[in-house]
């Protein structure tokens, strides 16, 4: 559909001074077919027992908490990577910077401290430094 242009003429220039109205493409409204996203486990409703121990292990300041309440799937998977150390970093860089298809809202502040804090408690081991 046609419009005509403001009264100040602002806008882009059309032959017939007419705004021409554009809609967005349909193809990103679309659902993207399901081969092009993997099969995902369904996530955890509640933390395993590994991963209440490895919570009770960390030193108090550390504890992710507000994530286990939230997000025990996130707990459970870490407590199976923290054995291996040289694997943290780029996992807490997937799990904070994904890159991942569709929208995500992010994780809440007091989440995303407590990801960070525990990034940086990595960071310290790994130079070893004490946390």
């Amino acid at each position: 559909m046609n419009h005509p242009l403001p009264p100040d003429e602002a806008g882009p220039s059309t032959p017939n001074k007419l705004w021409v109205t554009t809609t967005p493409s349909t193809l990103l409204d679309d659902a993207a077919p399901a081969s092009l996203h993997p099969k995902r486990r369904p996530q955890a409703t509640g933390l395993t027992p590994e991963a209440h121990a490895w919570l009770s292990r960390l030193p108090p300041r550390y504890q992710p908490l507000a994530t286990a309440r939230r997000h025990p799937h996130i707990i459970n998977n870490l407590c199976e990577v923290w054995e291996r150390q040289a694997e943290l970093p780029a996992h807490f860089r997937e799990l904070m910077l994904s890159n991942r298809p569709g929208r995500r809202a992010g994780f809440p502040f007091e989440v995303l401290t407590e990801l960070a804090d525990l990034q940086a408690m990595v960071e310290l081991i790994q130079k070893g430094e004490k946390p």
